[in-house]
């Protein structure tokens, strides 16, 4: 592709803040703490192709240290531009599983507490499924101010930007996009502290330009012990400087297992005026995850070398999938052009609920598949139900095909199918909900599935 991966530590220092019990902006609890982790670059070998972009991935840590969102999702899009892709570690409980892998390469890394022992508050401190030992001597809180200063360490001409070199080489980032599916560790910082992160005090120029979180909906826990944000906190409702898109899935709208952050309690109307530039997409039938995200895993030998258990395939007919990650590439070109050119990304409607929390359910058509929401030919033109259920510890998703009776009476033939998943391929990109790439592939696809829905049942 064209592309070169470079590995580099970042040192420097960050505030411990406190929030959730102090007003509208959050204040420091201990000042200029040390700090040491690691960021992934991905870029053009040749930087007189790098785009005017750098995106700014957050590692999700649920297991095994993936960016399933922005790289995984997006990362075609993004060698086609020539965007720079930037991954960063933020867990303590990621650090020890790189520590695992290699003892010496990441020796220095960590997020030490400097909260004294005395005055630290009691509260869960692992996050990810490597076990620390002592966990309270670690503070979750300082990945934070090291996501704003690896932000502006992209766009300065800095000859520690592993962008620029100097005047005759090298191109820093113009613009930053924070982007991932990290719990709620994005929410958490668009939240409390994006408003107050700029390149210097005179011109505040936002050290990000832009966010691109996928899932959740609440603001998190911005230091080890703080309280949990309640769904009526107005702090929830996320208000930033910068243009701000959200995908969600059916698993977070709704909730349970891993995730019961009923995300739909956060929604507030899509707005374009500045300080309010705001996007919700809502995917109708789509899944927690995609088979593809096992792609862009470390291999099984790496993980068992890292104390985790290799990664397990999601139980998904990986033909009847919903591949909703076209939707997150239409997103992130809505999203750049928003950016750049000050072009709002289309709106979208929310998907249709019933009832309130911890009861709230989705409203259903006439075939199981949701309401409302980001559509597509996957629920506007079905072959089977999107669904899911609640089990220990997880929210799995479940297809259900339809029967060659069912099939025959909505599509006589295997050419009406086609021709229906056209229309709403057509409608689905002129309202830019999917790019003209994708819609050629959804149609190929419908055109091979119809091979298959031809003959009596079974």
């Amino acid at each position: 592709y064209g592309y070169v991966e470079e590995e580099y530590l970042v040192r420097g220092y960050s505030n411990v803040y406190e929030y959730h019990d102090v007003g509208a902006d959050p204040k420091i609890r201990v000042k200029d703490a040390p700090y040491c982790t690691r960021i992934l670059v991905r870029r053009p070998a040749d930087q007189r192709k790098q785009s005017d972009f750098a995106v700014l991935e957050i590692f999700n840590y649920s297991g095994a240290e993936k960016a399933f969102c922005g790289w995984g999702c997006c990362g075609e899009s993004m060698l086609k531009n020539g965007d720079v892709w930037v991954g960063i570690t933020i867990k303590q409980s990621a650090v020890e599983c790189l520590k695992k892998f290699d003892p010496r390469r990441y020796k220095g890394m960590g997020f030490p507490n400097p909260v004294e022992k005395s005055k630290r508050r009691p509260g869960a401190t692992t996050v990810g499924r490597c076990e620390l030992k002592n966990p309270h001597d670690f503070e979750n809180g300082l990945a934070y101010d090291a996501l704003s200063q690896v932000a502006a360490l992209l766009k300065s001409k800095s000859s520690e930007n592993p962008l620029f070199h100097s005047e005759l080489w090298g191109r820093p980032a113009k613009y930053v996009i924070g982007m991932g599916a990290s719990g709620c560790d994005w929410s958490m910082y668009t939240a409390a502290l994006q408003n107050h992160a700029f390149m210097d005090d005179e011109c505040k120029m936002p050290c990000f330009d832009g966010f691109f979180i996928h899932m959740t909906g609440y603001p998190g826990y911005i230091s080890n012990g703080e309280t949990a944000f309640e769904a009526s906190d107005d702090r929830c409702k996320i208000m930033t400087n910068v243009p701000l898109v959200w995908t969600q899935t059916m698993g977070d709208m709704r909730g349970g297992g891993v995730h019961p952050s009923y995300s739909y309690m956060y929604r507030w109307p899509d707005s374009d005026l500045p300080g309010r530039a705001h996007r919700q997409y809502e995917i109708a039938g789509a899944a927690l995850g995609l088979i593809r995200d096992n792609a862009i895993c470390p291999c099984d030998e790496d993980l068992v070398k890292a104390g985790l258990e290799p990664a397990k395939p999601l139980e998904t007919d990986g033909d009847l999938e919903m591949k909703f990650d076209a939707v997150l590439r239409a997103v992130y070109y809505h999203l750049q052009r928003w950016i750049k050119y000050g072009i709002p990304a289309p709106a979208s409607a929310y998907m249709e609920m019933t009832g309130e929390y911890p009861d709230a359910d989705f409203t259903y058509d006439t075939y199981g598949n949701v309401k409302g929401g980001v559509r597509s030919p996957y629920v506007d033109v079905p072959v089977c139900t999107y669904s899911w259920k609640d089990e220990p510890g997880a929210v799995k998703s479940e297809i259900l095909p339809f029967s060659k009776k069912q099939l025959k009476k909505l599509y006589p033939s295997g050419e009406d199918y086609v021709r229906k998943v056209i229309h709403s391929v057509a409608d689905m990109t002129a309202r830019g909900f999917i790019l003209p790439d994708d819609g050629e592939a959804l149609i190929l696809a419908a055109m091979e599935r119809a091979k298959k829905m031809t003959g009596d049942e079974e």
